[in-house]
């Protein structure tokens, strides 16, 4: 089945809006998941293989006739990658779908925008698996992380380099909210473990002094580039240092998204590029829940799983197997989802463990694959 098949299967589909939010009132019976997500912007393919991934651990469970009884009603909307919209978005889904649970929000500047709102506030509720690699200050009492942060990536990334006797880094990095709360955390962990400090370069937001950073790293001439910088930025900095020097080992975040990563880098820049990740290989790994999976998107899908596809479908399966430990006795209009996760502490999905005693990260697993000649993700 093709893509938009599969939403149309059951999702009624418009230009901004994946499920109508005046037909999605939370009926009795019935556990209503509200996710604002970029499908349409920058981050569309990313956002749309979240939604994917999320969206096939729902039906399933619907299938199976849900939890304590309740079915699973999926309200998508599409905030574009916009921070207001996502707030919009949010009032919406509060409002008028009435939903029990806000899940799966993609994006850093909107999950802060989120979370430092009077919607989620007034609300009393808490984000549950946004798609973030930032902590933000005074999230603990508003969100549940299920994946490492940036900086736990990136040290993941050079401690393999580190290992092999490479020491010469440098950490080329934006000033927007991703790529300097990765820098900042990424040199902390650095700290913390005994690992070289690298250099440090800026690149503008905007591109502009793209071929002077080029022109600064190649004279370092250090061993491995970390780029933390948006899908863009990223692609053509690459494209630009490997035209000059094409083994040069660069290394990016599960924030980039590789497929447009490589139409824009080109095939042969951007092989061997090193990619983070927060999930196990969701093509080559032997984990349970990729096996899961796979079966599943093989029968609904005609797509290869992608990290954000497999993210998706194992946040939503925690959210689905929290709601089932908890049994039937919270059946309140709006799970305190935060409050349930620390009374559960340690939650396996299909052998993939979350531990909520950890503090706002659940899971604090980085991982690497590179892009091979043919595209696909190697490790």
């Amino acid at each position: 089945m093709q893509r938009r098949q599969f939403l149309k299967s059951s999702l009624a589909v418009s230009s901004s809006l994946i499920l109508p939010v005046g037909s999605a009132r939370a009926a009795r019976g019935e556990w209503v998941v509200g996710q604002s997500v970029d499908l349409s912007g920058d981050n569309q393919n990313m956002g749309r293989d979240y939604f994917t991934g999320a969206k096939i651990a729902f039906d399933q469970s619907n299938l199976s006739g849900g939890v304590n009884g309740r079915l699973w009603r999926h309200v998508v909307l599409d905030d574009t990658g916009s921070a207001e919209l996502a707030v919009a978005n949010t009032r919406r889904l509060l409002r008028e779908a009435n939903a029990n649970f806000l899940f799966g929000y993609t994006n850093e500047p909107c999950v802060q925008a989120v979370l430092q709102s009077a919607e989620l506030r007034n609300a009393g509720m808490a984000l549950f698996a946004p798609q973030c690699g930032v902590s933000f200050p005074g999230d603990e009492q508003r969100a549940i992380y299920l994946r490492a942060t940036y900086g736990e990536e990136i040290a993941a990334t050079l401690r393999q380099y580190a290992e092999g006797r490479i020491t010469s880094f440098m950490i080329v990095h934006t000033n927007a909210l991703a790529s300097t709360a990765a820098r900042d955390a990424a040199l902390a962990v650095l700290r913390e473990r005994d690992l070289p400090t690298p250099a440090l370069k800026l690149l503008s937001e905007d591109g502009s002094n793209m071929q002077a950073v080029a022109d600064a790293v190649l004279r370092a001439a250090p061993q491995v580039v970390v780029i933390l910088a948006g899908t863009l930025q990223a692609a053509l900095l690459t494209r630009q240092l490997r035209s000059r020097n094409p083994g040069l080992f660069i290394c990016v975040t599960s924030g980039v998204d590789a497929t447009v990563f490589r139409q824009l880098a080109g095939p042969a820049m951007s092989t061997g590029v090193v990619f983070s990740r927060v999930v196990p290989n969701p093509v080559k790994g032997t984990e349970p829940i990729v096996r899961e999976f796979g079966r599943s998107l093989t029968k609904l899908l005609d797509e290869t799983p992608t990290t954000s596809s497999l993210e998706g479908y194992i946040a939503a399966r925690a959210l689905i197997q929290l709601v089932q430990r908890q049994g039937d006795a919270k059946r309140s209009e709006r799970m305190p989802v935060l409050e349930a996760a620390r009374e559960v502490g340690v939650l396996e999905c299909s052998g993939w463990r979350f531990d909520f005693r950890q503090g706002r990260r659940a899971s604090r697993y980085a991982d690497t694959s590179i892009i091979s000649r043919d595209g696909g993700m190697l490790g």
